[in-house]
């Protein structure tokens, strides 16, 4: 007979066993933070806005499953094995987790593994937003709420005829000034400055439209320096100015990636062949400027669109 000594010793090596074999799965459920939190691959077509980590309980014996489904998902859509990351992420989706909602809204609006489905991203993108809280203290989680806050604005603003829905430019601006103001979101920023330019949904102020364009090329959004490009060479709103111009455009393909801006990439090689030795020269000189300010995040910013 085992004396209570020896019993005891027995039970807490025995838990200690169990106690690291849950820490060893634990950490193969878990991601870590550092790796979450560094843009890479594809992930970078979220504008600036990066996945939450799966949220863990263990005491609920199903979540592990849809934890390991979300991280078999992530893998694969980074190796760009899109088929493969639907499958997981339709797993993870039905079981109520909004990261894997979020790349369903991303994946479906581009077409990527499944048809381009405007009326699926949308309504990915709304299962995400309705988590909305202002006062949600998971910084990841609020991102990508915030993030599928815009992508909703961006379907009011332009509407989406295949998927039956109207534009709403007045409820895209609403939405937009929120966020832009509350989280600063770049892409929000980006599409106030236009509408505010253009008089869509908003009263025409082509300076409060600068401001905005502004606020978002600190950011390194491609598209908002691209624009600003634009109006430099075209003289639109601001003084025609060739050198500034082509200073915007180098910035912008800096900022972009060319599998998603092809056209940012094309329209800055056209300003180049159109400019002077001395042009060049002096707008490569203030984009080093700008960018020494305002540097590329993690060494490229992401873009949408």
């Amino acid at each position: 007979m085992k004396s209570p000594a020896l019993e005891s010793g027995l039970c807490d090596g025995a838990v200690r066993r169990l106690a690291v074999v849950l820490l060893a799965l634990l950490a193969l459920v878990v991601p870590s933070a550092a790796a979450e939190d560094a843009p890479s691959g594809p992930l970078a077509d979220f504008y600036s806005y990066l996945p939450a980590a799966p949220e863990i309980s263990l005491p609920e014996i199903s979540i592990p499953f849809w934890t390991d489904d979300l991280k078999k998902a992530k893998r694969a859509y980074r190796s760009g094995n899109y088929n493969r990351a639907v499958k997981f992420f339709r797993r993870a989706s039905d079981d109520g987790n909004i990261v894997a909602d979020w790349y369903l809204g991303h994946m479906y609006r581009q077409g990527r593994g499944v048809p381009r489905d405007d009326a699926a991203a949308f309504t990915y993108y709304s299962r995400v937003a309705d988590h909305y809280d202002p006062d949600e203290g998971d910084q990841n989680r609020l991102r990508i709420v915030v993030d599928s806050m815009v992508r909703i604005a961006d379907y009011q603003r332009t509407g989406a005829a295949n998927a039956g829905l109207k534009a709403n430019p007045q409820a895209a601006a609403k939405a937009y000034l929120k966020i832009a103001t509350a989280y600063g979101h770049p892409a929000a920023q980006y599409a106030l400055g236009v509408m505010s330019i253009k008089g869509q949904g908003v009263k025409k102020n082509p300076q409060q439209g600068l401001k905005w364009l502004i606020a978002s090329a600190r950011k390194r959004y491609a598209p908002a320096e691209a624009f600003l490009g634009e109006l430099y060479w075209e003289g639109k709103v601001v003084r025609a100015d060739r050198t500034r111009a082509l200073m915007w455009y180098i910035l912008a393909r800096q900022s972009a990636r060319p599998e998603e801006n092809p056209e940012i990439y094309d329209r800055a090689l056209q300003l180049e062949a159109n400019s002077g030795q001395e042009e060049r020269i002096e707008a490569e000189a203030r984009a080093r400027v700008w960018d020494g300010q305002y540097p590329v995040e993690g060494g490229r910013t992401a873009t949408a669109e």
